[in-house]
This record gives structure tokens, sequence and C-alpha cells, in this order.
């Protein structure tokens, strides 16, 4: 099946969608079986690294084939160069083993979910500081789509077969990893805690919804940004809600919305309109009664994720995509919004709500930038903040504007480079000059020089020593090219491998004194400096 790019995401709130991506972040650059391959092709990328296996490589041809002659064994150049690399590798993986301890760490942090009782599962952990850890009996009447007077009087009471009864949904905060969050999922955060995903502000304990954020994290602002609920039109607040003038049953003055709000009334609230409430209803996207009736969609992201990538035709089915509309199905709120994408300042989307009479279309409420909690995002100065979780894991603002974990090259590494090219050139000159030399001396003095092997008559007894036995005599001289490669071995250590070993010896012995640094311990966290990367050399510059 045809993968088709996303335009738009449309999701009902209350349960997590199994399409798309999970809530998990990763910033880890190798895994068990690319570490090798990758960290190597790596290491090559120094010029030097490069050129010392060159050399061994020339070496190793010389001393075991008869195409040239290697005055230096194979073996003082390839060893100190494994050495090398080997350290530079263990270097590597060991700031890679710091990068999946922090994504442990941050894709296991615990988090809260409001979820139905009966699909929490045995077991399923409850969040005891809040409320208790004790679970919300919601009564649910079936009356979102209840006629209204006038209506029954002009359609008549024939067209209208609902089941008033009421119902119990019981939910509760169940403590998740942060990794299991999907879109859909209706989040609970708490002051001070980091938000988990971008997710749309349905409730807070701030005066008319409102929810104070710092964005430091994402982009260095430490001032406090204003965010807010959707407004909830009144008509819909009478049937799921309490307007703040109701009491005893009468209304005093025209219904106005509650200023504060309490987690408990909140979390009613939003179950009455939601898969909490009505698990087997539909989207209100889908409402036929919508001049433009949409079917859930939930395309996945372009950007899979990396550890995982989603194939289109396996992904999971949701079950309220498979409900089949009649008279009596109750529609829930859905959230559409516009595919994922990578401007934290900028939001376009509307959450619409069920209709308040069964022949009426379901009501549409925009939403925008001052509704949306980016992730990473930490909840100040207010005491609790519920959502519904929009973008997860890769498909977060945050996570687009990241990216991959580059391979940096120190300012030291990049002056070497340079300098192994220079000095790699000047060793060429040298090798070409003493190759030509080499070449006319063999030419004009070839019958002198006995002593390396050479002699035009075969047979003809060593000079000077007419007792020893004749040796096999080369009688033709090498080709120009032996020369060249035979120097090139002779000279190899224009390039000093001795200075790649200190230069590693002397990154890594900077990383251990940045963790041993008092002056950059923090002693109420007992947390020590720790060097992530190995461009330490580049501090202070």
């Amino acid at each position: 099946m045809q993968r088709h790019e996303e335009t738009q995401r449309v999701v009902a709130i209350g349960k997590g969608s199994q399409k798309g991506t999970d809530n998990a972040i990763y910033t880890s650059k190798y895994n068990i079986f690319n570490f090798l391959p990758i960290a190597i092709k790596e290491q090559f990328r120094r010029n030097g690294n490069l050129y010392f296996l060159v050399m061994g490589i020339l070496m190793f041809i010389g001393t075991y084939t008869a195409l040239f002659d290697s005055s230096v064994s194979p073996w003082t150049t390839l060893g100190p160069l494994a050495i090398v690399i080997s350290i530079s590798l263990a270097q590597e993986g060991a700031a890679d083993l710091k990068r999946h301890k922090s994504d442990r760490e941050t894709n296991n942090h615990p988090g809260v979910v409001i979820r139905r009782v009966d699909e929490m599962g045995e077991g399923a952990e409850r969040d005891k500081h809040i409320m208790g850890g004790k679970d919300v009996h919601v009564v649910l009447i079936n009356n979102l789509a209840r006629p209204t007077t006038s209506q029954r009087k002009t359609v008549g009471t024939e067209h209208f077969k609902f089941n008033n009864t009421e119902k119990i949904a019981n939910v509760g905060f169940q403590c998740v990893r942060r990794m299991d969050m999907r879109a859909g999922d209706i989040v609970l955060v708490k002051n001070r805690e980091m938000v988990p995903a971008d997710i749309i502000l349905l409730a807070s304990s701030g005066e008319n919804g409102a929810a104070y954020i710092e964005t430091s994290p994402i982009d260095g602002e430490t001032n406090l940004k204003l965010r807010s609920v959707p407004q909830l039109p009144l008509e819909l607040m009478e049937d799921v809600s309490t307007p703040r003038n109701l009491g005893n049953g009468k209304m005093q003055g025209p219904a106005r919305h509650p200023k504060f709000e309490s987690l408990e009334r909140a979390v009613k609230r939003i179950t009455r309109i939601s898969l909490l409430g009505y698990p087997h209803g539909a989207a209100a996207t889908r409402n036929p009664r919508n001049l433009v009736s949409v079917d859930d969609c939930f395309v996945p992201s372009p950007i899979a994720r990396r550890r995982s990538s989603l194939i289109f035709r396996n992904d999971p089915v949701d079950e309220n995509e498979c409900v089949t509309i009649t008279e009596d199905t109750p529609f829930v709120t859905s959230i559409t919004s516009e595919a994922p994408n990578a401007s934290v300042n900028t939001f376009s989307g509307k959450i619409t709500l069920p209709p308040t009479s069964a022949i009426d279309a379901s009501m549409d409420i925009p939403l925008g930038p001052e509704n949306l909690l980016l992730r990473g995002a930490v909840l100040r100065n207010t005491e609790w903040a519920i959502g519904v979780a929009c973008f997860t894991g890769e498909d977060t603002k945050l996570a687009r504007n990241s990216i991959k974990t580059p391979s940096k090259f120190s300012s030291l590494d990049v002056l070497m480079n340079r300098t192994v090219i220079i000095i790699l050139f000047i060793m060429i000159v040298c090798v070409l000059g003493l190759a030509v030399l080499a070449e006319i001396e063999h030419q004009s003095r070839f019958n002198e020089l006995w002593y390396a092997g050479y002699n035009v008559q075969q047979g003809e007894k060593w000079p000077y020593l007419p007792n020893f036995e004749a040796p096999q005599w080369k009688t033709t001289r090498p080709p120009f090219f032996s020369f060249v490669f035979t120097f090139i071995t002779l000279l190899n250590n224009f390039v000093p491998l001795s200075l790649y070993v200190t230069v590693e010896v002397i990154t890594l012995f900077m990383m251990l004194l940045i963790g041993w640094d008092r002056d950059m311990y923090h002693k109420q966290t007992d947390t020590p400096a720790a060097a992530r990367s190995t461009i330490v050399t580049d501090l202070g510059q």
C-alpha cells in the first residue's frame, strides 16, 4: 500500500491511538549492531588514521610479496594504529552509553495518564499523590444530543430516541512510562514537571483554565508564557459540568463558566465528552449532520521512529474508527490538528465537540499556539494541568527541531588534518626526488651494487670473497614504482604516530578531569559534571 503524506491529524480524545509513533525519543548514535561499522568509519575521517592504514597496507605488500622491498615491518605501524583506534572507539562508546542512559531515564520517567479503570489492567499503578490514589466515579447521562424544547415542537419527539439511563464511568490516574503515551491520551502534568508530549490544554488549576509554562529548555527564554484552555460553549457545559452560578437547581442570572475548577470536576467534565465516558463512541467529526463528515484519520508521520520504523499496512486499527454510526451512537470530542512540523511558535487545529441535539452538527472550536503545551516545557505556578496528547515522540516539535547527533570534529582534529596534508605533500616531494636519484644510480652504477645483490653476470662469486658460494644475483634493475613505494615506507615517520597516541590519552585524561572538578559538582543533587563528547579540547578557546 502506498504511503500518503500526512496533511492533518484527527484523533478522538480519551484513548491513545495505536497508530503513529509512541512517545519515545532517542538521541544516541549507535546500537549494538552498527557501532563498529559506523564508529570505525568515523575514525578514518581523520587523515592521520587513514595515512597510517595506507602505510601499513603498503608495508604488508612490500614484506610479503615481490612487488617491492619494504624496510619496515607492517606490524610496527598497524599495531599502534589499532591501539589508537581502540582508545578512540572506547571514548566514543562511553559517550554513547551515556546518551543511552539519558534516553532510558527520559523515556522511562513516570507520567500520569487518565484512563478508564476497566482498561488499566490488573496491577496498574495509581499516582498516590493525586487524590490519594483514589479513582473518580463519573455519572454519565447520555444527553449530549438530546433535543431542545423548540426542536421537539418543530420536529416531533418520534425523531429522538435516546437512552437517558444513568451510567457510571470509573477513571483513575495511572502511572505509566513516558514512552508509552500515545496521541489521544489524556495527560496530567503537575507543577514543575516537564510536559511529556505536545498536548492541547483542556483544564488547569489556574484562573479560567490558564496555565504557565517555562520554555527555557526549548528556546532559552526564562520568562513564563501563558497558555489557556479552549473556550467551551455554555450549552455544552450545562450537560457535562455545573456553571459557576448554578445552585439548588436554579440559575441565578446568566450562566457563566466557573472561574476556578477543581481537579475532580475537570476530570468529570472531560470524561463526559470523551472516550473515557463512552469507550465505544465515535469521533464528533464523523457526525453525519456535519457539513463535511471526516473519518478518523491518523496517517503515520513521514519521519518514522528511528529505532523501529512503522509500516503503514501493518498499523493496528483503532476501535473507534470501526464504530458504525447509528442513531444511538454517542459522539465524543475529537482533535483535528496540522501535520507534525518543527515550528514551535505556530499551531493550527480545531477541537470538535459532540452535538447538543440529535439534529445538530458537531461544534468546532479553533485551536492556536496559545492552547498548546510543548514537550520539554516546564509547568510553573500552576498546581496541575490536563491536556490531550496531540504529537508524541519523534512527531513532537522539540524532536522535529533536534538534529541527529553529529560526528563532531574538534579544532585540534581539524588542525591535525590540515597538518597531515601539508606533511604528506612534503613527503611526496621527497619520495619522488629520492626515487629519481635511485633510478639514476641504478642505471649508472648497476655493476657496483653487488652489496645489494645486483650483478649482470649470473654465477659470478662475491667480490673480495672468492671462497663463498655464488649467490642468486638480480640481473635487472627494479622498476621506478618500486623505488617510490620503498621510499614511502622508509619515510612513513614523517607523520608521527606517537602524536595521535598522545592526543587520545590527553583527551581521555581531560574528560576525567571534568568529572573530578569540584567547582562543577552540584552538591544538592550529588551530580558531578559529565563530559558527553570527545571534543573537550575545544573548551576555553
